[in-house]
């Protein structure tokens, strides 16, 4: 919680343009207008849940939600660490195993990146780790009661993000594959499981699909093939590892190996019925299956490259597979110098990424200090002349006309006016809308740069551009065509 809130001391949470979009459909929810997005459009691109939960944050307080939101992630996190702890109290790891865990929990700068910033993830994350919690239950003693727990968990974890589907797969699988559950009781848990964990998701996107006609907003087909993902993958995971420093380090190669052996070892623990319904076995089975889902879902379909923020969500997870399975190694060895060389290897290398993270929230910390966060909340965008002065004087608003910005998100954020997003280049018939207009302002800040948008000269070809006030950062055009 403490890093938290000293990495956000300085402007509070980042905000992205994902950010905007939860923001401007939580203010929208608010005003008893539904799920709208600041630019007068249905809210489609995302799950309703966090909006929501942003939303009832602020109704509770009644304190806007950038101004909460420090404190908001700050509490989830620290929910996160002390539910991790509880976890790691009943695995069965040596003390210093599970003291070196939560100190990489605590000190992730991945997490610390996810929970310094205003995205569905830092929910998300939580929620994971509750639902791991609440399958140790039913798997502990399979009642009704707890199916329904371990499913509305589950319901509410697919609708924060779309991802989320890989917490159903999780729990539909782990009950497939149980021994303790046989016959008619396991057809019927799960058949139960599957309709209350499907349940949120399924109205989201039929209520999408009747305001939108689209389920998910516009999406693209993938163009990144599976190898590059898989090299992505490992550079990431190499990241959390400290692997990265490691001269001729070989990402691919890396994340060849690790999803080789995470998947052989599962199928050798079931084949041989090793059973580990706790924990442990959850953990590894979330992993595997958030993984597959990851690698495929950027194969074929088109978002931003794999990093940190899309694979945080099986950080945790992955800690306490690599920890157990580590711990099960160690066991297997038989001879006890060996035994006692690998425990040194082991938790040297654990001190080794615990001094690493901890150097890398001192330097994010003196950064964050100087400008804030990288995003909308940066002091670049905080005193910038236009917004600024726009911000006083918003008459460009109230002409009848329609209003577009090369930085719409920003904008908003600053103004909590709404207006038109610039399409991008690659959709071609909104952009050939937009140069049809008879009139619209188009507001242009320069120190936006959006490579997907067309150029300021781009669009001098097809529209004529009356300069309406020009600032230090930007400009005020009036808009008609050639």
């Amino acid at each position: 919680m403490t890093g938290v809130l000293l990495l956000t001391q300085h402007g509070g949470v980042g905000i992205s343009p994902d950010s905007i979009y939860y923001i401007s459909a939580s203010h929208s929810l608010m005003a008893g207008n539904g799920f709208m997005q600041f630019d007068d459009s249905p809210f489609v691109l995302f799950p309703l849940i966090y909006p929501s939960f942003l939303a009832l944050i602020e109704y509770i307080f009644r304190t806007d939600i950038v101004v909460l939101a420090p404190y908001i992630n700050a509490c989830l996190f620290g929910v996160t660490i002390f539910l991790s702890s509880s976890m790691l109290e009943k695995m069965k790891l040596l003390k210093w195993v599970k003291w070196i865990i939560l100190l990489l929990i605590a000190l992730s700068a991945g997490l610390l990146e996810i929970y310094t910033m205003l995205w569905s993830e830092t929910l998300f994350i939580t929620e994971i780790i509750i639902f791991i919690w609440c399958c140790f239950y039913y798997f502990k003693n399979s009642t009704l009661k707890n199916l329904w727990g371990v499913a509305c968990i589950a319901a509410l974890a697919a609708d924060t993000r779309l991802a989320g589907v890989t917490v159903i797969i999780t729990g539909g699988l782990l009950i497939v594959l149980s021994r303790e559950l046989k016959g008619i009781k396991k057809w019927n848990h799960f058949f139960i499981y599957s309709l209350v964990s499907s349940s949120l998701l399924t109205i989201n996107l039929v209520r999408n699909f009747l305001v939108a006609t689209s389920f998910t907003g516009a999406r693209q087909k993938g163009d990144t093939p599976i190898l590059m993902n898989v090299k992505y993958f490992g550079e990431v995971i190499g990241d959390w590892f400290s692997l990265s420093k490691i001269s001729n380090f070989s990402p691919l190669f890396f994340g060849l190996i690790f999803i080789f052996l995470l998947s052989a070892i599962s199928i050798y623990r079931y084949s041989k019925k090793i059973e580990h319904n706790s924990f442990e076995k959850i953990s590894a089975c979330f992993t595997w299956v958030y993984l597959m889902f990851m690698l495929l879902s950027a194969t074929f379909s088109k978002y931003e490259a794999i990093n940190n923020r899309l694979l945080a969500p099986f950080f945790i997870p992955v800690l306490f597979t690599v920890g157990f399975y580590s711990i099960s190694f160690i066991e297997w060895v038989k001879k006890p110098k060996l035994k006692y060389l690998i425990s040194t290897l082991i938790a040297l290398a654990g001190f080794f990424i615990i001094y690493n993270y901890y150097n890398g929230v001192v330097t994010t910390h003196q950064q964050n200090k100087e400008g804030g966060i990288g995003g909308y909340g940066e002091d670049d965008w905080l005193y910038s002349d236009l917004l600024l002065s726009v911000q006083k004087d918003s008459s460009c608003f109230i002409q009848g006309i329609p209003v577009y910005a090369n930085a719409s998100h920003a904008v908003y954020f600053y103004t909590k006016r709404h207006l038109s997003i610039l399409p991008e280049t690659k959709h071609v018939k909104q952009l050939q809308e937009f140069y049809e207009l008879p009139q619209n302002i188009l507001i242009w800040l320069t120190n936006e740069d959006n490579p997907a948008i067309e150029t300021l000269d781009a669009i001098k070809i097809h529209k004529n551009l009356t300069v309406i006030k020009q600032y230090k950062d930007g400009f005020i055009f009036l808009c008609t065509p050639k």
